[in-house]
């Protein structure tokens, strides 16, 4: 089964930071006034960053670790592990990891790896690294997650393009004999994979001419097989009925009581979504903090995203008990249980 303890691994800072460049709901000519209310109603997006034509994920995610690792005053060449997090890679080779080892100016026995995965990314992230760390041979490690998604989309297609920002995250983690616990739960249901998927971007289906011939789909959804899709009918009933049943399964299976959670923090796809999430497992609002009217949905910088915009304060000040939960591309789905303790949690950042 794909659960874990992992031991001996703290989480001691977050960054973020978001392109400068905010796109309202409101003023998208792809929805006319109904449509747009609509919209906004049921998914709560009201505005997105969106990175600017040369920007990558790495970009964001580079600016946001720089100023971390000057807030944690760590020496760069103790920093043993970078791992970067996104399906908007800088290139298809070599990782991105790679080139940000050298950009950060990190040792070259910096252990790095590049992760593929979007909303369930950061997720899987922690999981990786900190299974890495936990036997001590990782001391100091980089968790850098980011995406640019927006660019993704074709811009005749409304049921996708309106969905997505774009942001960069560092997490900081250390080895450390007293640290609580990460207890993480994963799954994935590869058979859904058609749910999420760029068709024409990889060797299954190399770019060609007619990658870029666009096709009406439907009333207001016209695009090529270079851009990507979302089948939202099937998304919603994958995320509202696999959601909450791995979270429940984690607070029985451990025996976490839910009361005890500080925040649950949910990968941040759709207000609906999350809404009906919240509902099923009789989650308090207070305990759900949201952006997504403010950010979009920022794939798998979401989570960390959310911490350093509506969380900052209490992090750094207050010790915290939080439950992560993600689901979306693959398809994949979990949570994870951590805890913190007055970690670093630099402002938002723009680029």
């Amino acid at each position: 089964m794909a659960n874990w303890i992992i031991d001996n691994v703290k989480l001691v800072g977050v960054s973020a930071c978001v392109p400068r460049n905010t796109i309202h709901t409101t003023d998208m000519s792809i929805f006319d006034k109904e449509e747009c209310a609509k919209f906004l109603s049921n998914v709560g997006i009201y505005s997105r960053r969106v990175a600017n034509k040369g920007i990558c994920a790495s970009d964001l995610c580079y600016k946001a670790a720089e100023k971390l690792i000057a807030e944690l005053k760590w020496a760069k060449d103790e920093i043993d592990a970078l791992i970067f997090v996104s399906i908007t890679a800088d290139y298809r080779s070599p990782m991105t990891s790679c080139i940000l080892q050298d950009r950060l100016g990190l040792p070259q026995s910096c252990f790095t790896m590049d992760i593929p995965l979007a909303c369930c990314g950061y997720l899987h992230g922690i999981t990786v690294l900190g299974n890495l760390m936990s036997k001590g041979n990782i001391k100091k490690a980089l968790l850098l997650a980011g995406d640019t998604c927006f660019q993704m989309s074709s811009p005749e297609d409304k049921s996708r393009l309106p969905i997505f920002g774009d942001a960069g995250t560092a997490s900081a983690f250390i080895y450390d004999n007293t640290a609580d616990n990460i207890i993480c739960y994963s799954y994935t249901d590869g058979s859904g994979y058609q749910a999420i998927i760029t068709p024409h971007s990889g060797f299954r289906h190399p770019i060609t001419p007619e990658s870029f011939k666009m096709e009406t789909i439907s009333d207001g959804i016209r695009r090529a097989p270079i851009h990507g899709l979302l089948d939202g009918m099937e998304v919603f009933s994958f995320a509202i009925s696999k959601g909450p049943k791995v979270l429940k399964e984690m607070l029985s299976e451990r025996n976490i009581d839910k009361e005890s959670i500080d925040y649950f923090l949910l990968h941040q796809a759709n207000l609906m979504i999350n809404n009906m999430i919240g509902k099923k497992l009789k989650i308090d609002k207070d305990k759900m903090p949201s952006n997504i009217e403010e950010f979009g949905n920022t794939s798998c910088a979401s989570i960390p995203l959310l911490m350093v915009t509506r969380l900052q304060n209490e992090l750094r000040f207050q010790p915290k008990n939080l439950v992560l939960l993600a689901f979306g591309v693959g398809l994949t789905w979990g949570c994870i249980h951590i805890k913190t303790d007055k970690i670093i949690c630099p402002d938002l950042m723009e680029l």
